[in-house]
């Protein structure tokens, strides 16, 4: 089930799922291979923490900061930059207001660390990954991908979104008017 903060429901795009998922990983390995100095201290480990963070309070206070807007191309989506994260980092996630949800899609890692022009830069990455089509275009194409990769635990109250619902999905929200 989705983890809600502040009334936000926190969703993980695949591509962000799965790196953030080693990345944990990564972290439980190092607490156990190192002392709890070392541990603390560790630039993994302080990433993950510092990912976390964001996922757990800096972002759901506030999806729509000013400060996380992007302009041009990429200006429908969001980016945390330092906040935590070390220099070089940066976090890309889509919400919706009427869903009151928030669904986090990429975090770079340490081959695609931010260099303007370059063509490892976490923007241009970020770019390229929703030009693909690896992650949607907006809100809606970002929760059916999150949808079809959780589609066996979602529950069923959660697979319509406003104006988008089937019948079934809007007779089933009746017997749940809170949830979008």
């Amino acid at each position: 089930m989705p983890l809600v903060v502040n009334g936000w429901t926190l969703l993980y795009h695949p591509v962000f799922g799965k790196r953030y998922l080693e990345l944990r990983h990564a972290a439980r390995h190092l607490k156990r291979e190192l002392s709890p100095e070392q541990f603390r201290q560790h630039p993994t480990v302080k990433l993950a923490a510092a990912v976390h963070r964001l996922l757990i309070e800096i972002v759901p206070a506030n999806p729509d900061a000013p400060e996380c807007r992007l302009k041009g191309e990429l200006a429908r989506f969001r980016r945390a930059k330092g906040r935590g994260l070390p220099p070089r980092f940066r976090l890309f996630w889509v919400f919706s207001e009427s869903a009151r949800s928030i669904i986090f899609l990429y975090l770079n890692d340490e081959a695609t660390l931010r260099r303007e022009g370059a063509a490892t830069d976490p923007y241009e990455v970020f770019g390229r990954l929703v030009a693909r089509g690896e992650i949607g275009t907006d809100f809606r194409a970002n929760l059916a991908a999150w949808r079809r990769a959780h589609e066996p635990e979602a529950p069923r109250w959660y697979r319509g979104v406003p104006g988008g619902r089937t019948a079934s999905d809007r007779r089933n929200q009746a017997d749940h008017p809170s949830i979008p």
